[in-house]
């Protein structure tokens, strides 16, 4: 295992040295002022501010590679929403360490993500977490801006730790990540085309997205025939909404204009009454009963207010998972010594923001022409989607990858996770991956975490 110095200084409490940059030195985490983790974990974090404008400032959380640091690559996870933080993938899905009932704080994650590479989670845009403005406009956003400010987070991050420039870098994540991931990925893309020095440009590979919200039309209608296909809605419900919906004005799952809007109304209701009160991100689990309003519909406006309202836990989990993760998660980054451990501004923290107006066009507009300018580039594409979502179920992004028209190179076919089991099903186009992750809900990570790092080392490699 190899520790940087500034970790082996650290633990033998004598503090830590250059080759820091003045700006890591001021990011990095004590870890025995970190509650729940009160001794170093074999492995540097940070986290602080990056400015990205005169008047955006995001926040970040970067944990180092667990082991060879200064040779894996370096991986930011996006999380979606849109405006949800990715300090939820950070501390409830795939980082080290998960918050839990208050008093214990934490608990080592077996499967994190940071076995493999460096990780860094990103709360954007401005407004989500801790990131900021001090112009209340900017809490007004679409993808472009999101985008282009992703890109100058990199930018600063990689001036902060220059360790990192010219490794290999990936962009991950999930749910509206769909457009977060791969806009932030033409964004770095645009920008190396126009830097002369390659020394300046970002060592961009490629990116994977689960669960993936991209083309309205697609995601909605995917929903309505997974929802009939696993015995959740009766025909006569499926058959109406079919037939009086018009998926491509509907945000995510939630009615506005439609070709027979009350009809469409109507049979949505009807859709919510027939599943009652199950686990949309994750139909075979339970909800956490104690942050649910049992007789809330789940067609909500946003996919990021539909993230708060039914909390999950994956199938057969490992005793450490909870149902009510994230509630733990907001308890336990409310806590002041939390928030001053990270270097955060004194902050109402919440999993969801309730401040960023995020541009409707955006949410109804389709990716598929950032893909086929992101497939024309040469990078690896991989697109996973756990198979027991109902939100944005694995239906809806088979739709649209066959809007795509791509090439089959590899047919369908199971992959074998690390147990030996069947861990999915994976299909290689030209130019992209897909691939099943088997019994896993919206939250692949956390739904099916040893899956999850599987494919997640596999396709850092270029093994998939």
């Amino acid at each position: 295992m190899k520790v940087s110095v500034a970790t082996l200084l650290l633990s033998l409490g004598l503090g830590y040295a250059a080759p820091l940059t003045e700006k890591a030195e001021a990011d990095l985490i004590d870890p025995v002022a970190l509650p729940g983790l009160g001794k170093h974990p074999g492995f540097d974090q940070y986290s602080g501010y990056v400015s990205v404008s005169e008047t955006r400032d995001l926040f970040y959380y970067h944990t180092e590679a667990a082991y060879d640091p200064d040779t894996a690559p370096l991986v930011l996870w996006l999380n979606g929403g849109p405006g949800c933080s990715s300090l939820g993938g950070g501390l409830s899905e795939l980082g080290p360490f998960f918050a839990a009932k208050p008093g214990s704080n934490l608990t080592v994650n077996e499967y994190s993500w940071n076995k493999v590479a460096n990780m860094v989670f990103l709360e954007s845009p401005a407004g989500v977490g801790f990131s900021e403005s001090t112009n209340s406009g900017d809490y007004t956003v679409g993808d472009e801006r999101t985008a282009q400010d992703t890109l100058e987070f990199v930018k600063g991050f990689l001036e902060a730790f220059p360790q990192y420039k010219g490794a290999p870098f990936w962009i991950t994540g999930e749910s509206y990540g769909g457009h977060y991931v791969p806009g932030a990925t033409k964004a770095i893309v645009d920008y190396n085309s126009n830097v002369s020095k390659d020394d300046d440009k970002i060592n961009i590979k490629g990116f994977l997205v689960g669960n993936a919200w991209t083309v309205a039309e697609q995601d909605n209608k995917g929903a309505v025939q997974y929802w009939h296909s696993h015995a959740l809605n009766s025909d006569d419900t499926f058959n109406n909404l079919m037939e009086s919906c018009d998926f491509t004005s509907i945000g995510p799952l939630k009615a506005d204009n439609s070709m027979d809007a009350a009809k469409c109304d109507k049979y949505q209701e009807v859709s919510s009454r027939e599943m009652g009160n199950i686990n949309i991100y994750e139909i075979y689990a339970d909800n956490c009963l104690s942050s649910v309003n049992k007789d809330a519909a789940f067609l909500l406006e946003k996919l990021g207010d539909a993230h708060v309202a039914s909390k999950h836990v994956g199938s057969n989990p490992t005793p450490d998972y909870e149902p009510c993760i994230e509630d733990f998660l907001e308890d336990y980054m409310n806590m002041p010594e939390v928030q001053a451990a990270m270097h955060a501004r004194p902050t109402k923290w919440t999993q969801c923001s309730s401040v960023v107006d995020y541009s409707y066009e955006d949410l109804l507009s389709s990716m598929l022409p950032t893909y086929t300018s992101l497939i024309g580039a040469g990078l690896e594409l991989v697109v996973f989607s756990g198979d027991v979502d109902a939100i944005v179920p694995v239906t809806g992004t088979l739709n649209w990858l066959a809007e795509l028209d791509l090439d089959i190179v590899t047919p369908w076919a199971p992959w074998t996770d690390s147990s030996g089991q069947v861990g999915g099903y994976k299909t290689k186009y030209d130019g992209l991956t897909f691939l099943t992750v088997r019994d896993a809900g919206h939250m692949v990570p956390y739904c099916q975490p040893s899956r999850a790092l599987d494919f997640f080392s596999a396709g850092l490699k270029g093994a998939l």
